[in-house]
């Protein structure tokens, strides 16, 4: 197990489709005095078209986002990542930070990557006990 007290920035990664999730987990997490960084919500792909050219920059301004972090926090219902968000798992373990998950993943090379399976339940409280 992690020490998860250690974090103080993460960076939320989800498929627009948990957005609700993201939000009420980076809310709480905030209150709980931790830096975090989330996906540009008002880019809802369940809500709005997206560009190729909003892909773009949104992609680039969000790995910015984990390269800050000290950990990522990946919201997967069902195990569900979505490409994006693999791409950013990958990212975050090639730079050394801890893959935090909130199920086990359907996919098995995310599963080699990730540090740790931490519930949306439990996260707030293994950051800040």
């Amino acid at each position: 197990m992690i020490d998860l007290t250690m974090i103080g920035t993460l960076t939320i990664c989800s498929s627009s489709k948990f957005y609700g999730t993201a939000q009420c987990i980076a809310k709480e997490l905030a209150d709980a005095g931790i830096v975090v960084y989330t996906p540009r919500f008002d880019f809802n792909e369940e809500v709005i078209e997206v560009t190729k050219d909003d892909k773009v920059e949104l992609t680039h301004e969000f790995l910015g986002k984990i390269h800050r972090s000290d950990a990522i926090y990946v919201i997967d219902h069902d195990g569900y990542t979505g490409r994006s968000v693999c791409i950013e798992i990958g990212y975050a373990c090639a730079l050394g930070k801890a893959v935090l998950l909130s199920e086990t993943p359907a996919e098995n090379a995310v599963q080699a990557l990730t540090s740790e399976v931490v519930s949306v339940g439990d996260i707030t409280k293994r950051i800040r006990p």
